[in-house]
């Protein structure tokens, strides 16, 4: 019997009984549905997760900080302070010969800063970068443009920099200004820095500041301060706290080191470990929950799986019938010149094309259920009809299809053997 007469008469044998296998098809429907399912609301749950932290921070940047013990925290391990990594500006010279690394910024940072806005004051914070790489590091503008090298009192807005806080009790609320940071956009601004001097009298310094963009939303710090040149920066904070700060020595609280692409973060963050440094990049998140979520999703797909235990058994018991009521077929098939493989090979056909039809069909229907989820959850939780609570990868897809067929075919094994093992003369004699 050659394959195509197989599959023929595998087909015609499968709908003798329409109603029965029409039920054991719904099982396997119903048991690829609830692992596809199941799995694609962990993907869309690793997904939503995954994109909200990407969005925080840019993946291709680093944040490097000095070794807790060349701050003047004591090493654990008790070590030499000449094997102290100070991260000063020969460290940024040697973070740049990294391969993969775009840019190197130390980070200045200033707090306590008052701008006036339309007759509104607001408390802003300065964050101080290179200048000279800004261009190649990830940030960009939604208005206006970056500072060049040498624009040092020319400064970039992040989004909600004009937003006030009032606080009552342990909760507090934002509201922000009528003037949106890019009508400022060309315009001098002055910032007013405060300190108390050593006779406990109030001092304050003015800075004029020129607005030349409005930083793109990083979902970070970013978005509440305002981005100047690190050198300026840098003087601002001597005046505040009135004492001199020695780099060479006590080395920069922070640097941003930018890569090329996500591929070589991981490759970055070891190199740079290996000068003493310690590195934090959204990208060591996104691995460590990489593996949690690959548990929620064997956890789930082992829930849905079990609709599919339950649909194998189906499948056992629709065959088991079926030998029972085709025993004197079989015995005539077997009179008249079919091999025991044949007899196998029909049977496994059957189950296999009962697994193969249920996956598909619960492809269809796990599709559909996840559009129709993602709807609801939309006007839940996003207002506008759209959320990726469910996700269905083609990965998935292919997944589901090949282990409902593997299941059918698995189910089909025990009665193709006691199909094929029937004794001729038995099977002709039954009724």
């Amino acid at each position: 019997m050659n394959k195509q007469e197989l599959l023929r008469l595998s087909w015609e044998n499968l709908w003798r009984m329409k109603f029965r296998t029409i039920l054991t098809i719904i099982g396997v429907v119903i048991g690829t549905a609830s692992i596809i399912v199941m799995v694609s609301i962990g993907n869309g749950a690793q997904k939503s997760i995954t994109d909200e932290l990407s969005g925080i921070g840019s993946v291709t940047t680093l944040q490097v900080y000095q070794d807790l013990s060349s701050m003047g925290v004591p090493s654990m391990s008790g070590g030499n302070k000449k094997d102290k990594s100070i991260l000063n500006d020969d460290a940024i010279k040697d973070l740049k010969k990294i391969d993969g690394v775009t840019a190197v910024t130390p980070v200045v940072n200033l707090s306590g800063g008052e701008i006036e806005v339309d007759r509104e004051q607001y408390s802003v914070s300065l964050m101080g970068v290179d200048y000279g790489v800004l261009d190649d590091m990830r940030y960009e503008t939604t208005s206006g443009r970056k500072p060049g090298a040498n624009d040092e009192n020319s400064v970039i807005l992040g989004k909600d920099v004009l937003t006030s806080y009032t606080y009552s009790g342990a909760s507090a609320k934002s509201e922000k200004s009528s003037v949106k940071p890019e009508d400022l956009i060309g315009q001098n601004i002055t910032l007013v820095i405060k300190r108390t001097n050593e006779k406990g009298e109030e001092e304050q310094r003015t800075q004029k500041l020129r607005v030349s963009g409005v930083l793109e939303s990083t979902g970070g710090n970013e978005d509440y301060s305002i981005i100047s040149d690190y050198k300026l920066v840098t003087e601002l904070n001597e005046w505040q706290t009135g004492k001199k700060v020695n780099i060479k020595k006590t080395g920069y609280s922070e640097v941003l080191v930018t890569v090329e692409d996500s591929s070589v973060v991981n490759d970055v963050t070891g190199e740079i470990e290996g000068l003493k440094f310690t590195v934090f990049s959204m990208q060591q998140i996104l691995d460590s929950m990489g593996s949690v979520f690959q548990m929620l999703q064997i956890l789930l797909g082992g829930i849905g799986g079990v609709a599919l235990l339950v649909a194998c058994i189906g499948i056992v018991n629709t065959m088991t019938m079926s030998i029972y009521e085709r025993t004197k077929e079989i015995g005539i098939m077997k009179v008249i010149g079919a091999s025991i493989s044949d007899i196998r090979n029909m049977f496994i056909a059957e189950s296999t094309m009962i697994g193969l039809i249920g996956g598909m069909v619960g492809i269809i229907i796990s599709v559909l259920l996840s559009l129709l989820i993602n709807l609801i959850a939309g006007f839940f939780i996003g207002g506008n009809g759209n959320a990726n609570i469910s996700y269905i990868t083609p990965g998935l897809v292919i997944f589901a299809l090949l282990f409902s067929a593997l299941v059918g075919l698995l189910s089909g094994v025990r009665p193709a053997i006691k199909a094929a093992n029937l004794s001729s003369l038995d099977a002709i004699r039954s009724e």
